[in-house]
């Protein structure tokens, strides 16, 4: 049993590593257009999946990066990813390679957002302007989002990869982390 909460978002960000990996050499595998095809899904494609996933990723960093003093490191590394608002099947990186350059980094930052927070931070409230007004999130709990946010649109790139009968698996974080 884990002593608190940062061990368990320790295991769950070197799962998401892990399984980001998994899922790339499996794509690397799959013929290029059939990454950007349209398969019915919300944002389209395989590609647009991941796409959405990893800048999520970033925003959410962002945010962090702004309203957690122990993680204003994470703006500086992030800075040249841009994330512009975009319709749901565009994308930001338009191959698998552009993808998992980012993708790689991203996931570098998140294992060392969750390994330099102390444990005593992760119940922290942030409080953050919106266009919608002040919003105040436990840290814990936003954490915990982007971490269930992977979970949900790996499933999404799994069933899109059933759905072309390619096998995958990258769901168990028994021996993944």
């Amino acid at each position: 049993m884990p002593e608190n909460i940062k061990d368990v978002f320790e295991v769950l960000a070197k799962y998401n590593t892990m399984a980001n990996k998994d899922i790339v050499k499996i794509l690397e595998g799959v013929e290029s257009s059939k990454l950007t095809e349209d398969l019915g899904s919300y944002f389209g494609s395989i590609l647009g999946l991941l796409d959405h996933q990893l800048a999520s990723d970033i925003g959410w960093l962002k945010m962090l990066g702004e309203n957690v003093s122990d993680l204003d490191f994470v703006l500086s590394l992030i800075k040249d990813f841009k994330i512009d608002r975009l319709p749901p099947k565009e994308l930001h990186w338009k191959t698998l390679s552009e993808y998992n350059t980012v993708r790689v980094e991203v996931d570098k930052i998140i294992e060392r957002v969750v390994n330099t927070l102390p444990p005593g931070q992760y119940s922290t409230e942030i409080t953050m302007e919106t266009k919608r007004g002040k919003i105040s999130f436990i840290l814990w709990r936003t954490l915990l989002l982007m971490f269930n946010h992977h979970t949900h649109h790996r499933g999404g790139v799994s069933s899109l990869l059933d759905q072309l009968n390619i096998e995958n698996n990258f769901s168990s974080l028994l021996w993944r982390a």
